[in-house]
């Protein structure tokens, strides 16, 4: 990156701060997160982008990330949910199964493979599931494309939904407390929340980097966001520090980098590739996102919880605009952060099984087809170029798998988990 271009970023990022920042006095959702992925958007339509953001920027604004959510899964503030925790995560598995139905209607319907659709429309763990898309038979190139197709429209909608929803009573409510971990009281330009401000940064810093190696060391997908998030909520619930939490003008600005990382992957390349999915993606979003409300619709007949807490816990996706509308609203962190990083975690320790299911249900449609274009060879008066069990010819699930040569190249980019 050049001087010329990394003025450039630093002018952009400050615009979209002071733009969110008047936003968010007007009690705007999400402020920095909504404006960075439209800015982003933009620019990357237009060509007019500074540059490509460096990967150490992204390896570091996820690992600040990971700090972040860990700092809110407090043992004590977790207790004070009680057992209305646990129909909430049985929604979380709900969700899983929603996912899966919609994915199975896209399929049918845009002719797209069952692997990238349902891949492309899985609610959570974003990163992990394009990295392990091609393992899956599935092209990464359109999972990538679905998968944050539906984090820019989660992350546009979610927080207006969420206050909509809002009864405007969580000043009241018990477990909306504010985290120990976010310590003092401290100004606005402030970057953690303690008024030690580098030993609070060196401890978060610190957490990164063990995060990460931990991370990298077990195989954990995603090991940059949840590494840093373990070992910190691990630190959280010991009790052992405090104030290391990215707060403010600094958490500001990690959800205007996460918002830009979104929005400039969509450049008119990869949106002119796709275009003739993007109506048929933005549907099945809907009905998913939809679904998933009903879903915390029902669940809050039966727990004592607010509904627009409910619906930004279980909203398929977009968990960094999830945090972003839940911090602004003063919603029930604790447990909107847990259920979002429970089903994350969910999410990513299915792919195993699902890649088994994909390979089983691949080999059984090319078996079956095989038999029928075998007796279909064998009837009496089929032609002389009929199909044989040699020279079979390819059927419509081999232009369901493009190889890599056939699929649309587009800019690689580091994923960012939502």
């Amino acid at each position: 990156m050049t001087r010329k271009q990394l003025i450039g970023w630093i002018v952009l990022l400050v615009a979209v701060l002071a733009v969110a920042e008047l936003l968010d006095r007007v009690g705007f959702p999400a402020p920095q997160m909504i404006v960075a992925i439209i800015v982003g958007a933009t620019l990357a339509l237009t060509g007019r982008l500074p540059a490509p953001m460096p990967r150490q920027v992204s390896v570091g604004v996820q690992a600040m990330l990971g700090v972040l959510m860990g700092s809110y899964l407090e043992v004590s503030l977790l207790g004070s949910i009680g057992l209305a925790l646990l129909p909430v995560l049985a929604i979380t598995a709900s969700t899983l199964v929603v996912s899966l139905l919609v994915a199975l209607v896209f399929a049918r319907f845009t002719k797209v493979a069952l692997p990238t659709a349902t891949l492309g429309l899985l609610a959570g763990g974003s990163a992990a599931v394009v990295s392990c898309a091609d393992e899956m038979d599935a092209d990464p190139r359109q999972v990538a494309f679905m998968q944050y197709l539906r984090v820019m429209l989660v992350a546009i909608s979610a927080p207006a939904v969420a206050a909509l929803l809002d009864g405007g009573s969580h000043a009241d409510h018990p477990v909306a407390a504010v985290s120990k971990v976010a310590g003092e009281t401290v100004p606005h330009w402030a970057v953690v929340g303690r008024g030690d401000q580098v030993a609070g940064l060196c401890i978060a810093f610190v957490l990164c980097l063990i995060g990460i190696r931990v991370g990298r060391a077990l195989r954990i997908p995603s090991p940059t966001l949840i590494g840093p998030m373990l070992i910190t909520a691990t630190l959280t619930a010991l009790g052992l520090s405090h104030g290391y939490a990215p707060t403010n003008l600094f958490k500001e600005l990690l959800f205007v980098l996460i918002g830009f990382d979104v929005g400039t992957r969509f450049t008119r390349a990869v949106v002119m590739e796709m275009a003739r999915m993007i109506p048929g993606m933005a549907v099945a979003i809907g009905v998913l996102s939809v679904a998933v409300a009903a879903l915390a619709y029902v669940l809050s007949l039966f727990v004592d919880l607010e509904l627009s807490d409910l619906y930004l816990a279980t909203t398929p996706g977009g968990i960094n605009a999830v945090l972003a509308a839940a911090e602004g609203m003063g919603a029930n962190m604790p447990l909107i952060t847990s259920v979002q990083s429970v089903r994350l975690l969910f999410m990513v320790a299915m792919l195993p099984l699902m890649g088994k299911l994909f390979r089983y249900w691949t080999n059984r449609q090319a078996t079956g087809r095989i038999a029928e274009q075998l007796v279909a060879a064998q009837q009496p008066g089929a032609e002389s170029g009929a199909v044989t069990a040699e020279d079979p010819t390819p059927g419509p699930a081999a232009d369901a798998h493009p190889t890599a040569d056939s699929r649309p190249v587009t800019e690689s980019r580091p994923a960012t988990v939502h």
